[in-house]
């Protein structure tokens, strides 16, 4: 499964115009490894397994671990649920945020609680939150439900978003650039598509909370939560981003916020852009979802569900040998018996 996994991101990246993913910025020495990965057999999660049932390799060969947790274990290390909102303006027809993200007036402290209630788990949340060229950390991981709260509601509020939030630096991907006008061709990711002109950075976004929550090296699972059409005004692709949250281990659930069912085949960039947008979630170990419209109940749901599958997962880990020369390495996991079951997930690099 986890070599049908890379095989789906290698035909992926050879589909998009045969472009490579762009270098990204965060290459950072990293002080503590960890990867995260689920065990699946057939349509059901296994939640049982000990160290013995797997194997790290590290650059093909068998490594050490010293960190393991399993679903079933005990006071296992904090998750945080890392949350991006893509709330760039209106677009006629296109995009409308307040219409898509309609759980902004209704979300209560009671429902963060809920959320991040969790017997034996100790579950966080941060959130951010990108329009135009810009994005904002609205509040770093924490479990004050009133914080979390706070910051739903003022999604929409540009005021808010700009005074409350940390400006985060967003860049292009080296090699990338801006989508401007030009003649109708099959290349979606670099000729002219309806509305470009009004899009924001959200591609460009993502790489940058990844790098963000990435600096901080602790001991904390993380997954991404990704809300947006996927659609940008650059030729960045979504495989920037899947490579590199691979690199980190961060899986991410895209979450396809298709206003109104507009992005449909009368505008193939568009859909395009966000089909490419949606297999973020094959490419990294997470999954994907679309609707037209959230409210608070259903948002709820979702964030509740991605949860699950968060707590469902493995991690496994090391601490590199500080007096190596720091060098890239390539690290999976797998099952030491095929019968355990299919590995998803599970595959990262590391400079250590």
């Amino acid at each position: 499964m986890i070599n049908a996994l890379f095989l789906i991101l290698t035909l992926a990246i050879f589909a998009a115009a045969q472009q490579e993913p762009a270098a990204v910025s965060f290459s950072a020495q990293t002080s503590l490894v960890l990867l995260s990965f689920h065990v699946r057999h057939g349509k059901n999660f296994v939640p049982d397994l000990k160290t013995g049932d797997v194997t790290l390799f590290e650059d093909g060969k068998p490594r050490p671990f010293t960190i393991f947790e399993s679903p079933a274990t005990h006071g296992r290390m904090p998750l945080e649920l890392v949350l991006l909102f893509d709330v760039n303006p209106a677009i006629p027809y296109f995009w409308d945020p307040a219409d898509v993200f309609r759980f902004v007036p209704g979300w209560n402290e009671d429902m963060t609680r809920r959320l991040l209630e969790k017997q034996d788990a100790d579950v966080r949340i941060s959130v951010y939150a990108t329009t135009g060229h810009k994005l904002y950390r609205l509040t770093g991981a924490t479990t004050n439900a009133r914080v979390v709260a706070r910051d739903f509601r003022g999604l929409l509020n540009a005021s808010f978003v700009t005074e409350a939030g940390a400006d985060i630096p967003v860049t292009l991907p080296e090699t990338r650039d801006t989508v401007g006008y030009g003649p109708f061709t099959q290349d979606y990711q670099t000729s002219y598509f309806l509305s470009n002109r009004q899009r924001g950075w959200p591609m460009e976004s993502a790489i940058a909370v990844l790098n963000d929550v990435a600096a901080a090296q602790d001991k904390v699972s993380r997954v991404m939560v990704m809300f947006s059409e996927g659609i940008g005004a650059t030729t960045t692709l979504p495989e920037d981003i899947g490579v590199h949250a691979l690199d980190l281990g961060i899986p991410i659930y895209p979450v396809a916020t298709n206003y109104q069912h507009h992005i449909r085949n009368a505008y193939p960039r568009n859909l395009w852009r966000m089909q490419q947008f949606e297999s973020l979630g094959k490419l990294t170990g997470g999954r994907s979802v679309e609707y037209a419209s959230i409210d608070a109940p259903l948002l709820l749901s979702i964030l509740d569900s991605f949860k699950a599958d968060a707590l469902a997962q493995y991690v496994i880990g090391f601490v590199p040998n500080s007096n190596a020369s720091p060098k890239r390495h390539n690290l999976e996991v797998r099952v030491a018996k095929k019968s355990s079951g299919t590995v998803e997930g599970g595959k990262r690099r590391a400079i250590y």
